[in-house]
């Protein structure tokens, strides 16, 4: 879905792409680590700077200069490559200090390739921090380059200026960005096949597959359209470990992915169905059921469950209830990501469970309901006082969160909690959604409403 032009950041690995990347969007975006080959995914922003004529997507691409053959390496490259010929404008980041062979190879592509050809191109002369290494810029000249521009990403030098080429090349539009109807957040383990999942929702090899595990460490976000609706899929790195005291590539890719999971709507949380429900799918569940989204448990590689029979899907669905009794209440599903079984299905399913987790119950409905069960519920009193519920109303959505106005939350325990909570959702139909019941004593002189 492109409703925005998009401007290409490519280059060799180590020329500084994602430094300038998170430069020009003025947050730490991509993963900065001087290690080669960090980058394997196209990372996508939509910027609005007003510097800049056009609001435009800024695309980071992986290090180009991949040297050999293998499954991975080839994959970067041509998933790379296919999405760099969408583009509008393409920045080609040169290291000042680094000129190597395949840095001209590179630059022979974007002059030969039928289509790229076709595409402006501001080389960026990276890592240039002063006015004087501007006069040391001869070498590049002689490349035949129509566009140079120094830069330093790191110390944020004549972005201004590249701001301005970009006003030559954008059409002015003052278009603002159609908000999406819902972010959707692919989360799970290692090799539970999200990325998989994200480029069977769009149709096309948008994200780096493979069986390599950490495949994809920044999450990769992308728009499409489903029934008329604009949505937002983020397929996340696999979370390894809870913990947050780890350094480096797996500290970065969490807590990106932890940010993911704040923004979404709705979560897509992905279990391999050859491996079962384990440990550590489970501490995932407890971070999504932390913060109350709406979940549908999704069970990947349904297709290589073999001798299924008539209750195959049953069955497994007790095991891992039975595992974690709290999936009891949440939607679950079997697909298979790579021959997109139910994955329409499965669309249809989070568009309904959004919609249904934003409802506005009235207070008035709500206290008409609990006027239906006055004097019905039947607890064991342990004091002289009778628990009573005066009034109630609707504090939140995503999560749902209703304030109860009793005589003393203390005369409430669990068991009579989980009695309203449980009539709640089923009189205002929130099945699948995290319902929580606030308790305020009331204040001397507080009218009951009837």
């Amino acid at each position: 879905m492109k409703d925005f032009p998009q401007v290409f950041i490519m280059g060799r690995q180590n020329v500084g792409k994602s430094t300038l990347f998170n430069a020009i969007l003025k947050k730490n975006a991509s993963i900065t680590e001087d290690s080669p080959g960090i980058t394997r995914d196209v990372i996508k922003y939509l910027v609005s700077r007003p510097e800049v004529n056009s609001t435009f997507y800024l695309c980071d691409t992986p290090g180009l200069d991949l040297k050999n053959e293998e499954s991975l390496s080839k994959d970067i490259w041509d998933i790379s490559l296919s999405q760099l010929k969408e583009a509008d404008i393409i920045l080609h980041v040169i290291d000042v200090g680094d000129l190597r062979p395949y840095d001209h190879e590179l630059i022979r592509l974007l002059k030969k390739d039928e289509v790229l050809s076709q595409i402006p191109v501001v080389t960026l002369i990276n890592k240039v921090d002063s006015e004087k290494e501007d006069l040391d810029l001869e070498p590049f000249f002689r490349l035949g380059l129509n566009e140079i521009l120094p830069v330093s990403g790191l110390n944020k030098r004549n972005l201004n200026v590249l701001f301005q080429k970009l006003n030559l090349y954008l059409p002015k539009s003052d278009q603002s960005p159609e908000p999406a109807f819902c972010k959707i957040a692919i989360l799970g383990k290692p090799n539970s096949g999200k990325s998989s999942l994200l480029n069977s929702f769009l149709g096309y090899a948008r994200a780096l597959v493979s069986d390599i595990p950490g495949t994809t460490r920044d999450s990769v976000s992308e728009f499409f359209l489903f029934e008329g609706k604009k949505i937002e899929i983020v397929d996340t790195a696999g979370i390894r470990k809870k913990t947050k005291s780890e350094e480096g590539v797996e500290f970065y890719s969490y807590r990106r992915t932890l940010k993911a999971l704040e923004e979404a709507d709705l979560v897509l949380l992905l279990i391999d169905a050859t491996k079962g429900f384990g440990e550590f799918d489970k501490k995932i569940f407890g971070e999504i059921q932390a913060m109350g989204k709406p979940m549908i448990l999704v069970v990947n590689k349904w297709d290589l469950i073999s001798e299924k029979e008539t209750n195959t899907w049953r069955d497994f669905q007790r095991k891992l209830e039975a595992r974690l009794p709290a999936i009891q209440d949440r939607p679950m599903l079997s697909i298979s990501a790579t021959d997109r079984q139910r994955t329409h299905k499965l669309l249809s399913m989070a568009i309904s469970l959004t919609e249904k987790s934003r409802k506005k119950i009235t207070t008035r409905a709500l206290n008409d309901w609990l006027g239906k069960w006055k004097g019905k519920l039947k607890v064991q009193k342990a004091s002289h006082r009778p628990p009573k519920v005066f009034y109630a109303t609707q504090v939140s959505s995503n999560p749902f969160r209703f304030l109860f106005f009793v005589n003393d939350p203390k005369l409430f325990p669990d068991n009579i909690l989980s009695f309203y909570r449980k009539n709640i959702v089923e009189q205002f139909d929130l099945n699948g959604l995290t319902v929580e019941i606030e308790l305020k004593g009331r204040k001397e002189g507080e009218e009951a409403v009837p």
